[in-house]
C-alpha cells in the first residue's frame, strides 16, 4: 500500500480519535418536575438574568449578569430576590470599567474568589473572537472594577461563519479543580461540547487556547452550569431538562458517573431559565430571564442510567 496513502489514512484516524464519544444516558421515565418559585428580582438593574454564580466568600450572595446589550454591569443578588446593602447604602451592580458587553452569558470562578465573566454568546455563531475578564470577586460595595485581564479565543473547530450547524454558541461555564470548562449551546440538535479552556500564565500573550474533551446528549440545549459548594457535583441545564452529575475523583469524564435528571415543567411566562446555581448541597437555584428565581431539591431528580 503506498505510503502517502497510508499517511492520509493515519491522519485521517488522528483526526477521528480526537473527537470525543457522545455520552448518551437513559433517563428515568418521569413526569415533569416544577421548580418552586421563590421571588423575583427588579428588571430594571438585572434586564436578564442570564448566568448565576454563587459567591465563596460572601454567603449568601449569587452573582449575575445580562448578555448581549446591556452595560458592562455585574449585579449581586440573593435568594430572596434582593439585593445586597453596601457599607454607604443599597447596592446592586459593579462595572467593568473599560470591559465591553459583545454577549456576556456565563461566571465562572473557583474558591479562593478567582472570577471569570464570559462573553461567548454567539447566537448564529458569527463570532470569530470571544473573550474571558479574569478578576478577582469584587467586594461588597464596589461601584466598579478596572483590574481585570481580558483573554481572548477562538473555537477551534469552527471554519464557516456563520457555522450552518448553529453549534458554536456558548451560555454556560464552570472550574473545576483550577481550570476553566465551557459547555456549547447547540441550535440543530440535542448535543453539548465540553471544552476546557487553557488560560495564559501571568506574563503570557492574552490568549486561551480551548480543547474539546467530551460530548453529551444533554437532551436541550446547555444554558448553565455549576459545580456544587462541596466540588463533588456538576449540574447542567436547559430550558427543559436538568442534570446533575457526581463528579470524578480524576480525570475530565464528567458525564460519566453516577448521575441525576429531571425534565422541568416552568411557568409559561417564565420558562427561559438562563442561570444556574447552587443554596447548598442538596438545593439548585435556578433563575430565569423573566426575572424569577426557583428553588429545586436533588430528592426531586431521579436516577439515569
Amino acid at each position: 500500500m503506498p505510503r502517502l496513502f497510508l499517511s492520509v489514512l493515519g491522519f485521517a484516524a488522528v483526526l477521528a480519535a480526537a473527537e470525543p464519544a457522545v455520552v448518551v444516558r437513559e433517563t428515568a421515565d418521569m413526569p415533569s418536575v416544577s421548580p418552586t418559585w421563590v421571588a423575583r428580582f427588579n428588571k430594571e438593574s438585572v434586564p436578564e438574568c442570564s448566568a448565576l454564580w454563587a459567591s465563596p466568600s460572601q454567603p449568601g450572595l449569587y452573582w449575575t449578569l445580562s448578555d448581549s446589550g446591556a452595560k458592562p454591569r455585574l449585579s449581586a443578588l440573593r435568594v430572596d430576590g434582593s439585593f445586597a446593602a453596601g457599607p454607604s447604602g443599597p447596592w446592586r451592580t459593579v462595572e467593568l470599567k473599560g470591559a465591553a458587553n459583545v454577549d456576556w452569558e456565563a461566571i465562572a470562578g473557583d474558591a479562593a474568589g478567582r472570577m471569570i465573566v464570559c462573553d461567548v454568546g454567539n447566537n448564529i455563531s458569527v463570532r470569530k473572537e470571544l473573550a474571558l475578564y479574569l478578576l478577582a470577586e469584587p467586594v461588597l460595595g464596589a461601584a466598579a472594577v478596572a483590574d481585570f485581564r481580558k483573554v481572548t479565543f477562538a473555537w477551534p473547530d469552527q471554519k464557516s461563519f456563520p457555522d450552518p450547524e448553529l453549534a458554536h454558541d456558548c451560555e454556560a461555564a464552570f472550574m473545576v479543580g483550577g481550570r476553566l470548562y465551557l459547555l456549547t449551546k447547540h441550535r440543530r440538535d440535542t448535543l453539548t461540547d465540553l471544552w476546557r479552556v487553557d488560560l495564559p500564565a501571568p506574563g503570557a500573550p492574552d490568549k486561551a487556547i480551548p480543547v474539546k474533551v467530551g460530548r453529551l446528549d444533554a437532551k436541550g440545549m446547555v444554558t448553565d452550569a455549576a459545580l456544587s459548594p462541596d466540588g463533588k457535583r456538576l449540574a447542567v441545564l436547559t430550558y427543559t431538562f436538568i442534570w446533575v452529575f457526581d463528579l470524578p475523583a480524576t480525570g475530565e469524564a464528567f458525564f460519566s458517573g453516577p448521575a441525576r435528571s429531571a425534565p422541568l415543567s416552568l411557568p409559561a411566562l417564565s420558562w427561559q431559565v438562563e442561570g444556574c446555581s447552587w443554596i447548598d448541597d442538596a438545593t439548585l437555584l435556578l433563575g430565569s430571564e423573566q426575572g424569577d428565581l426557583f428553588r429545586l431539591p436533588l430528592t426531586a431528580l431521579k436516577e439515569a442510567k
